[in-house]
């Protein structure tokens, strides 16, 4: 993948970036916010990649019946192989893809997204293990963070290394950080072991009814999170300043894991319902990772 701005097509390209970017600031607000601040050589692509995440995301969230989840998924599918034709589908993501030198790898990694989302939205039931729900993430996280990396010219064995842990480490603490969302929906991404070993049942999750060995099985997946942005932190020293902006992601990840501890775990308790930290203090901790070239 090139350093490509998306937007130079034309206006139709600055149409297609302007959409990209209003899905991320309304649908991940979070990550739009050190997204902005990225350099223009890169900030379009990582726009295109993010609202690509988010198309693919919400099919679960706005269709209900099974069916309608298949077509959709199989139309981004679709959508993803047009990107290196001379004919890409009209529709913005796809566009501002399109202005990014895309090759077979890159199209592996948005696929393996779009492949993991459909598999957890045909699937209701809850990971078996620790192990699926780190695969789940890796399939999804990890590979939007390879490809960000990727959008800015950054490859290297460290630099993958640090992204795979970033975003298991990531996509975990976003799975734990919705767990009452989920419940609400009757869906469940707390290991079906770890539960089981601690007498846990998805009623139990899905009525928001806390207890000493739901908050247990919390910890156990909150460890293997922050075990891996412990990693992905480790070789931070070995990444360029350009690849440290690229893991920013990791700052939501260590907030919230940091707030689920000081509240011992109990994932409903309402000082958790906006992520345990407050959007000032985010903003805060965000520019000075951004600053101090850390996360």
């Amino acid at each position: 993948m090139s350093r490509g701005v998306v937007g130079e097509a034309g206006s139709s390209g600055r149409a297609a970036l302007s959409y990209c970017i209003q899905q991320v600031r309304q649908s991940d607000y979070e990550n739009y916010l050190w997204s902005v601040q990225l350099p223009k050589a890169v900030r379009a692509a990582v726009f295109a990649l993010r609202a690509f995440n988010v198309e693919v995301a919400m099919i679960s969230e706005n269709v209900s019946q099974s069916a309608l989840q298949q077509i959709r998924f199989q139309w981004w599918r679709e959508a993803v192989n047009s990107v290196l034709t001379d004919r890409p589908v009209k529709h913005p993501v796809i566009e501002a893809l399109s202005q990014i030198s895309l090759g077979l790898p890159d199209r592996y990694h948005l696929q393996r997204i779009v492949s993991a989302r459909e598999k957890d939205a045909l699937s209701p039931v809850p990971p078996g293990s620790c192990r699926e729900l780190e695969d789940y993430a890796e399939g999804t996280m990890s590979q939007l963070l390879f490809l960000q990396c990727k959008a800015a010219a950054l490859m290297g064995p460290e630099i993958d290394h640090a992204a795979s842990h970033l975003g298991k480490a990531v996509g975990l603490a976003a799975l734990l950080r919705g767990t009452a969302h989920h419940a609400l929906r009757r869906r469940c991404y707390l290991p079906m072991d770890l539960c089981a070993a601690e007498g846990v049942s998805q009623e139990d999750i899905y009525r928001g009814q806390a207890s000493s060995g739901l908050s247990h099985v919390v910890f156990q997946v909150a460890s293997v999170a922050k075990a891996h942005l412990e990693q992905a932190q480790d070789l931070r020293s070995k990444l360029p300043a350009e690849a440290v902006a690229m893991m920013m992601p990791a700052v939501t990840a260590d907030l919230y894991l940091r707030a689920l501890e000081k509240h011992q775990f109990n994932i409903f308790t309402p000082a958790l319902a906006n992520g345990g930290f407050s959007p000032l203090w985010y903003q805060l901790r965000l520019k000075y990772c951004m600053l101090r070239k850390t996360y």
